[in-house]
């Protein structure tokens, strides 16, 4: 049996309903950047708004949470129905402690939102960061569909359009350092950090596993198996994304781990950090995150054992339990928390090094 065959049909996150949310707030009591834990020097701001991509013909919603104005107070903002809120305050001023943050793009996974990465995009910007994250059409919650999965080399793309737009936009331009920085993300979103750093897309991969007789019926390939490969530009999946604004990328349980071919990260020469779940139940652990690993030697590699592949979700309500059992599923029961607090220290070490942030 191929490594394809057996680990394929778990290599493909799902879209999964309930997941989207809104930046609406929801009124309760006031809170400052304590509430974002002892460590946090800011309060953290909330912002939106929909950069137009007219030249791919892409509306991309995206979310901004940065360093807010001192003093200011924070309240409740839902992440979805399923998931935990977090903290911040909607269209807060922006802190003057410093002139221009250090910027991180910040990736959903396959079917998610935006605003599910609020776990770490609010904790992020309450320790100095400007996190920006965005929908990626075609593969967001709402907007998903096979096609939208295989031509998932638009999302950093996605990511260029909306950083050639804030950096010169009138508000978010002159409060961005152009020359820090750098890119996270979860499972695709894991992908889409790499490809900015100069990983390439092998969609042969999932092309021929897909369509192939003895591997198109894996569960791995509903949709996929029925896309039409020859409306895809094969060299066109497979070009470099890379963006050389982009110093450095911190991927959680990335997407097509082990899909890589010598050839398609040979590029990659920023710094890089593979935060991995050893009960990765999507990517068999063995056969695809430390396969990459192994094929980025000077990347540091984390392995956190209580995790599964959805541990980087925010952390469920009761009704996520009910309604969306997988998504709330982590390798030790009740360990998300833990993961999430070891990630997010990791996410701020590391982007504190590699952008060289005092």
């Amino acid at each position: 049996m191929s490594p394809f065959s057996r680990c394929f049909s778990r290599a493909l996150l799902i879209s999964t309903a309930l997941l989207t949310g809104g930046c609406a707030s929801s009124r309760g009591a006031g809170q400052t950047a304590a509430a974002s834990g002892v460590d946090a020097a800011y309060p953290v701001g909330l912002s939106s708004l929909t950069v137009e991509d007219a030249a791919r013909h892409r509306s991309l919603k995206t979310v901004v949470w940065y360093p807010a104005a001192p003093g200011t107070r924070m309240e409740t903002q839902p992440a979805s129905p399923i998931f935990a809120p977090f903290l911040a305050a909607k269209d807060a001023p922006v802190s003057d402690a410093r002139g221009r943050w250090p910027v991180v793009l910040l990736s959903h996974g396959s079917g998610g939102t935006a605003i599910n990465m609020s776990w770490l995009g609010a904790h992020l910007a309450a320790h100095g960061f400007l996190v920006v994250s965005v929908n990626h059409p075609g593969n967001t919650y709402g907007n998903d569909s096979p096609e939208g999965y295989a031509r998932g080399y638009e999302r950093p793309r996605d990511f260029t359009a909306v950083l050639d737009h804030l950096l010169k936009d009138a508000k978010w331009g002159p409060r961005m350092d152009p020359e820090r920085i750098g890119a996270a993300g979860h499972s695709m979103g894991g992908y889409t950090a790499l490809a900015l750093v100069g990983a390439r897309m092998n969609l042969a991969w999932i092309a021929e596993g897909c369509t192939a007789p003895e591997t198109r019926d894996h569960v791995g390939c509903e949709g996929l198996r029925d896309v039409d490969y020859s409306r895809i530009d094969m060299t066109v999946a497979r070009a470099s994304y890379q963006d050389p604004r982009v110093k450095a990328a911190f991927a959680m349980a990335p997407g097509m781990a082990g899909s890589y071919e010598p050839r398609d990260l040979a590029d990659i020469q920023k710094p890089v950090e593979l935060v991995l779940a050893k009960g990765d139940e999507l990517m068999p652990h063995a056969l695809m995150g430390m396969k990459l690993a192994g094929q980025l030697p000077a990347a540091r590699t984390v392995v956190l054992d209580d995790a599964g592949h959805f541990s980087f979700l925010p952390e469920c309500k009761p009704l996520g339990f009910e309604v969306a059992p997988p998504l709330c599923r982590d390798e030790v029961p009740g360990t998300r928390a833990a993961t999430h607090a070891r990630t997010q220290a990791e996410a701020v070490a590391f982007f504190r090094r590699t952008l060289d942030v005092q």
